[in-house]
């Protein structure tokens, strides 16, 4: 893919991304957490959002393209969520979303 200096720096760059998804996890469950707790949170919605399009952003990057296509539907799901309150119904679909996206970067984690 690259010659080999610049595929050594791509492979620490990678390494020192896939050290920090534990830490992507935590977050975005947390901001869960606190949007089954209280419902649409703004502070928790607008975080939840920037969480998932950072790895929207990345992930393609270091060919994850699930995990990059399920923070990209979380993601635009959180963009209207954030534009204005959401229903009960789009509440549901973060939740859902968010919960794929979880679930998927335990999965690269655990194969890590």
């Amino acid at each position: 893919m690259f010659p080999d200096d610049h595929q050594d720096k791509f492979d620490r760059l990678r390494r020192h991304f896939m050290s920090g998804l534990p830490q992507r996890e935590a977050e975005i469950e947390e901001y869960t957490a606190t949007l089954l707790e209280h419902g649409a949170d703004r502070p928790a919605l607008e975080g939840l959002h920037l969480a998932a399009h950072k790895l929207a952003g990345i992930c393609a990057t270091y060919g994850l393209h699930q995990l990059g296509h399920l923070a990209e539907k979380a993601e635009a799901l959180l963009e209207r969520g954030t534009a204005h309150e959401p229903c009960d119904a789009s509440m549901q679909d973060i939740l859902v979303a968010t919960d794929m996206l979880t679930e998927e970067l335990g999965s690269v984690i655990e194969t890590a």
